[in-house]
């Protein structure tokens, strides 16, 4: 009986918590997003300790409760971070690693994404895709405006935005992913470190400047380069868009690759964290070249020759 009282009190305090911290996200404009990132926390929390069944309903209370305070716009979301929570938790359950964890948050929220376009598009007659792209054509309209409000020749601005343009609507599904990515390594990191300080044995992420993607990326990324070379790519074409988003996602991981062997080569120099700062903003200002950095520590092991030297 005691137990059942703990596990019941227990579960409404993670219940209350849970709905503080959707409804504080939700309407709290600026904190909101740094809110955001704890939401699954109490979800985590009562997972750890409690059964999966239990976990459940507190889910669906916590949505429920959610929808008496803040109404019915609150609720994808709380059942969205709900989920999220119970999948993390059942992670380190499990005993999985913290990449683990990270990638099947990722790929939920990729899948998540989807569901809500697709019901958005059917459901709602709201397509959020065609929205970006009127954005994106309004913001084209008012450049074009504004160079021929400066005198510019056309021949000077019109192909240089059209491309652009062109290629950042064909990005979308790659900005997306890249995105998703980002917003889930934001939201574990602080989930991780919560529940450490609180007593619990999460993983750990391998230190970032041991990174090391595999030998094949080079090849792939090499295809993607001498892909516009070997067949006609048109903007409206399928094989354009798998080109540019490959293209896209593709450079993003090679420049982490780059910015991991700065942080090595950081390391090695015993420098002091506020250089290394410095030194990854600079990296990131001149990404062409740290992507290069990114293909030949993938390439030839620079830091082979890093540690070679050392030990001359």
């Amino acid at each position: 009986m005691q137990h059942q009282s703990q596990k019941i009190t227990y579960g409404a305090m993670m219940m209350a918590f849970f709905t503080v911290l959707l409804v504080g996200a939700f309407y709290i404009p600026l904190l909101g997003i740094i809110i955001m990132l704890l939401i699954p926390l109490p979800i985590i929390l009562y997972r750890l300790r409690y059964d999966r069944s239990s976990t459940v309903f507190v889910i669906l209370a916590g949505t429920l409760l959610t929808l008496l305070i803040g109404g019915v716009p609150v609720i994808p979301f709380a059942f969205v971070f709900g989920l999220l929570g119970f999948l993390i938790a059942e992670s380190l359950q499990l005993g999985k690693s913290k990449i683990y964890t990270f990638m099947a948050s990722a790929l939920f929220f990729i899948i998540i994404g989807m569901v809500f376009y697709v019901v958005g598009v059917f459901l709602f007659d709201f397509n959020i895709v065609n929205e970006l792209f009127d954005i994106l054509e309004n913001t084209r309209a008012e450049l074009i405006t504004y160079f021929e409000a400066a005198g510019m020749a056309p021949q000077l601005y019109e192909g240089v935005i059209e491309n652009a343009f062109v290629f950042y609507r064909s990005a979308v599904p790659a900005i997306f992913i890249l995105g998703v990515f980002v917003f889930t390594y934001m939201m574990v990191i602080p989930n991780f470190e919560v529940l450490r300080r609180l007593g619990h044995n999460v993983p750990r992420f391998s230190p970032f400047r041991t990174l090391k993607l595999p030998v094949i990326l080079i090849f792939v990324y090499g295809v993607t380069i001498l892909l516009p070379y070997i067949t006609d790519l048109k903007p409206e074409s399928s094989l354009y868009l798998m080109y540019i988003n490959a293209t896209v996602i593709l450079r993003t991981l090679l420049l982490i690759q780059g910015l991991s062997l700065i942080f090595y080569i950081m390391h090695r120099m015993k420098a002091h964290w506020v250089l290394t700062f410095f030194t990854t903003l600079l990296a990131i200002a001149f990404s062409p070249i740290t992507t290069l950095l990114g293909i030949l520590d993938i390439g030839m092991n620079v830091r082979s020759f890093i540690e070679k030297d050392n030990r001359k």
